[in-house]
């Protein structure tokens, strides 16, 4: 896997075309980008053969734009578990099977992504959203008067999904940052311990939790929400990461299939995508299988950077992680 490089150690650009969209990207790249000679377009139709896409262009529907990248998983044998869209009806006709996770997809860092285990949890999930439902407005812990149209927030963003065990007393997942040139530039086991889960991190996860309680536990494995990765690819590993690693499979050919697949989709959609992808895995230890949870263009690389010694949160623009990493990927690139 490679280091971050810096904006300097970027070659010249000898007119080389670049696609960008100017706010997905930050000043400091743009600007290195422009003083080394690029062609910088933001018309995808003024995109040729040999334009490298920083950000992914957007001429598609997401569903569209979605379904492709996912049945392209599929015939590589990569699938997402099983999902239906949420209807409050089906719910209060008991037509979802227990356990199921209730989430919102439009949420990140694992925020309002709720196991729902016993008919309790159902029977409180139920109540919830009719409480919300009923609801006009609400004011949250600023003070402010909030007017929202729940029933069109919950069917729109939240889906039920199969429940996936994890193969270890953990919760685990596995997230890879790709780009299209082929290469892996990061990849970990990311782990975190089961607890009483309470999200306070958004508005409907306060009110869903201060209502009624949802989930008995969390099952997310975020490191922003106290979790910790294993990066994959080093040497030296204490003896609970080498289980953690095992129990997952982590060196067998199923998984090197599984980072082949993410980069050769990564390159596929690459005009979608961008330059850097982040996919997040789930491992079901009965079925052997690798599952699907998602796939961001703008994945969250705290940890990258931070092992690569970038501060993630700076407000210097040279220091930017996600400029950096960007810029890594368009290095690896030009060099192939």
């Amino acid at each position: 896997m490679e280091r971050i490089i810096s904006y300097d150690e970027i070659p010249k650009g000898n007119g080389k075309s670049i696609y960008l969209r100017m706010n997905d990207i930050d000043p400091g790249l743009y600007l290195t980008l422009l003083n080394k000679g690029y062609k910088l377009i933001s018309n995808a139709n003024f995109a040729g053969k040999s334009t490298i896409y920083i950000t992914g262009k957007r001429e598609y529907t997401t569903s569209d734009y979605e379904e492709s990248i996912e049945l392209s998983l599929e015939k590589k044998g990569i699938s997402k578990p099983t999902t239906y869209s949420f209807q409050i009806d089906d719910l209060k006709n008991s037509r979802y099977e227990l356990p199921f996770v209730f989430k919102n997809e439009r949420q990140n860092c694992g925020r309002e992504k709720f196991l729902i285990q016993t008919n309790e949890d159902y029977k409180n999930l139920l109540k919830t959203c009719k409480y919300l439902i009923e609801r006009e407005s609400i004011t949250d812990s600023n003070g402010i008067k909030c007017t929202i149209d729940y029933k069109k927030y919950l069917e729109s963003g939240f889906v039920i999904q199969e429940y996936i065990n994890a193969p270890s007393k953990y919760n685990t997942t596995v997230r890879l940052i790709t780009t299209p040139s082929n290469k892996l530039l990061y990849g970990a086991l990311k782990y975190n311990k089961p607890s009483s889960y309470k999200d306070e991190t958004t508005l409907v996860g306060y009110l869903l939790n201060e209502v009624y309680p949802l989930s008995t536990k969390s099952i997310v494995s975020n490191t922003c929400r106290g979790g910790n990765n294993i990066i994959l690819g080093e040497k030296n590993y204490t003896s609970e990461e080498k289980m953690l690693l095992e129990s997952h499979n982590i060196n067998s050919d199923k998984f090197n299939s599984l980072v082949q697949a993410s980069l050769d989709t990564h390159k596929e959609f690459q005009s979608k995508l961008g330059i850097i992808c982040g996919f997040d895995y789930i491992y079901d230890s009965d079925k052997d299988k690798w599952f699907l949870l998602e796939y961001h263009r703008r994945p969250m690389l705290g940890d990258y950077s931070r092992r690569n010694n970038v501060d993630y949160d700076t407000k210097d623009d040279t220091l930017i992680a996600d400029g950096r990493v960007r810029a890594t990927a368009l290095s690896l690139a030009l060099r192939k």
